[in-house]
């Protein structure tokens, strides 16, 4: 058999190592697993976080498969800012079934492509680069606190499409396959926006894909235009479905007069800030992890500077400078959403600065590649587990979204469907369910009715606020789901009834009428009906409490708050009875510190405030008194 002639060189490509015609089958490549095992800390990182439970933005997509009058990829798709077909209609039309039923196995799924995405992004660098850094390059984006929200969120795959058909279209441009890499390219497109980084710089990967300036030249030409036509056709479907920008961005003041420059040094910080696993608002351990991460790369820099002249370590550089450049591209994207911030947006970015960080250390010293991953997973490590429990507050990092507020909401939407579906497996048409004691900055999460509606399947069922049920008692709710603020539940249902009872209680004692209060009182307790409403519950006895206050049964009173307050910690009822009857005994401090304890709670309990006076006045009298005449 006569000898196949090599092919001869192409002017201009200096290969990192001998072309690998296809990179050795999965079976067989041991840094392929590595690459994928990288899923592992991840995972493991998240476990415990209620992974796919549907939350805000979410809602309005499923509500628009359900109940939309017509379904069409020429709109929003229940987004009323962005024309996203992929990741809006397809994806919610084909898993709304599995994300209300099985919400975990939509995180199951996301992990899957998550893996998918690394796989392909490996067997692409693999071509030229050695499996170490193929595998550490790959896996790169997955060593990030924000990663963990792609898993979590179903409304996350507007980003992990993009990464996922990102990978493809970088796969196929590895391979040379030009339609196929167009194809993934429209998908990305179709999924994010910010694909257009994707059209840019795709044909420009050195050493990996197109060979020489004219094919990468054809290779841009095809996916510019094809992401000009997709421009064409998002700026129509915008302007027919009247389409804008969340929080009314396009006409915001302070994006106007905040300078670009201000702007891209916030997005590319804050995108470096998340691929090292840290918030948006510096912390203790933010200086030492950027400051390491900066001298890494830093000394890598310089070494691998000092070796330029080698074709390898060359070629390593060009790798670098591409890898840079689409991370700083893909942040520059983000400075359009300026002041709102959300980690998990700089995922794709990660895609560039994985390459980057990954070529320059390779090509400089394997130690440096090593420090590099150990600061990385140290940091990932050290960034907060999954919320056990749904604080009344929300984590301030510096976010408008992170994975620490996004489990919040979500267990919060897991407890509310629970505690509904358990009771009420069905809900009349028409029917209206109350909110009472919800966590601040969480009202969002339910998406207006959307998420009652979408549970049930019923878009005639309301949500009532406990203020407007408070202003007309006679509303016809079924029940009131109460947040419950350090137990268990952490969501209850009150009977209608028995809140009822409770607010005629209320305005008794306003009317001094503490019998007559206490009749009311101990109606309620027996209305209710779910003993696990200890909040509720809690309420009641710290009223009952005042009531017995009212009538000078003071020892009576105070072990009926006591208990109030085992209850419910927070019960401002049951602190009031406690501080007067602390301040009638001439305990000023109790009843000081009982006081504060309510003040700082709320600033409307206008009774508190009197007494509290009262106390400051007496105690000023009494410290005179113990100070005698000058």
């Amino acid at each position: 058999m006569p000898k196949r002639s090599r092919p001869p060189p192409v002017k201009g490509v200096t290969p990192l190592a001998p072309i690998i015609p296809e990179p050795p089958p999965l079976a067989r490549d041991p840094w392929a697993w590595i690459g994928i095992l990288v899923m592992v800390p991840l995972v493991i990182h998240s476990w415990g976080a209620p992974l796919g439970e549907p939350v805000a933005e979410d809602f309005d997509f499923l509500h628009h498969v359900y109940f939309a009058h017509s379904h069409t990829l020429l709109d929003g798709g229940g987004s009323m800012s962005f024309w996203r077909p992929l990741a809006h209609q397809i994806y919610y039309q084909t898993l709304a079934p599995l994300m209300l039923q099985h919400p975990a196995l939509v995180g199951v799924l996301h992990a899957a492509l998550l893996v998918l995405a690394t796989i392909f992004i490996y067997r692409a660098l693999r071509r030229t680069w050695p499996g170490p850094a193929a595998a550490l390059a790959a896996s790169f984006p997955l060593l990030s606190e924000s990663t963990r929200t792609l898993i979590s969120w179903p409304s996350h795959f507007v980003d992990l499409g993009l990464w996922l058909f990102t990978a493809i279209a970088f796969h196929e441009t590895a391979a040379r396959r030009l339609w196929t890499a167009l194809v993934a390219l429209l998908a990305a497109l179709l999924c994010k926006e910010v694909a257009v980084v994707t059209a840019l710089l795709l044909p420009w990967i050195p050493g990996i894909g197109p060979r020489g300036r004219g094919e990468r030249l054809r290779w841009s030409v095809a996916t510019l235009a094809l992401a000009g036509a997709w421009a064409a056709a998002y700026l129509t479907v915008r302007h027919h479905a009247h389409l804008a920008l969340p929080h009314h961005l396009e006409s915001s003041a302070e994006l106007a007069a905040t300078p670009i420059l201000t702007r891209l040094t916030w997005a590319t910080g804050n995108s470096l800030r998340a691929l090292f696993s840290l918030p948006a608002v510096s912390i203790g351990r933010s200086t030492p992890i950027l400051a390491t991460a900066v001298a890494l790369l830093g000394i890598a820099a310089f070494v691998a500077m000092q070796r330029r002249r080698s074709p390898r370590v060359k070629e390593s550089l060009r790798l670098a400078t591409w890898g840079l450049a689409w991370f700083l591209a893909a942040s520059a994207t983000l400075a359009s959403i300026y002041p709102i911030w959300a980690p998990n947006r700089s995922g794709y970015g990660a895609l560039g600065f994985g390459a980057f960080a990954v070529a320059l250390t390779e090509a400089a010293s394997p130690l440096l590649l090593g420090a590099l991953v150990a600061l990385r997973l140290a940091a990932f490590a050290l960034a907060p587990g999954p919320p056990t429990d749904i604080e009344n507050r929300a984590p301030q990092a510096g976010a408008f979204m992170d994975f620490e507020r996004l489990v919040r909401l979500q267990r919060l939407m897991r407890a509310t469907r629970l505690a509904l579906q358990d009771r009420y497996p069905t809900l009349p048409h028409g029917a209206q369910v109350g909110q009472h004691y919800l966590p601040r900055m969480a009202e969002y999460a339910f998406g207006g009715p959307h998420a009652l509606q979408t549970w049930y399947r019923d878009s005639t069922l309301r949500w009532v606020r406990y203020a407007d049920f408070v202003a007309h008692t006679e509303m016809p709710l079924v029940t009131i789901a109460q947040f419950q603020s350090g137990q268990k539940p952490e969501m209850a249902l009150v009977e209608p009834e028995a809140m009822r009872e409770f607010l005629r209680s209320y305005e008794c004692i306003q009317r001094f009428k503490y019998d007559s209060s206490l009749v009311h009182i101990a109606r309620a307790d027996s209305i209710q009906t779910d003993r696990n409403a200890k909040v509720f519950r809690g309420e009641i006895e710290g009223q009952r409490a005042i009531a017995l206050v009212g009538l000078d049964r003071d020892q009576e009173a105070e072990g009926i708050a006591r208990n109030g307050m085992q209850l419910w910690k927070e019960n401002v009822y049951a602190e009031f009875a406690l501080a007067v009857v602390n301040y009638r005994r001439g305990d000023l401090t109790a009843s000081a510190a009982l006081l504060d304890s309510i003040l700082r709670m709320t600033t409307t309990y206008e009774a508190a405030k009197r007494l509290r006076q009262r106390v400051a006045q007496e105690a000023a009298a009494r410290a005179r008194l113990r100070v005698g005449p000058r």
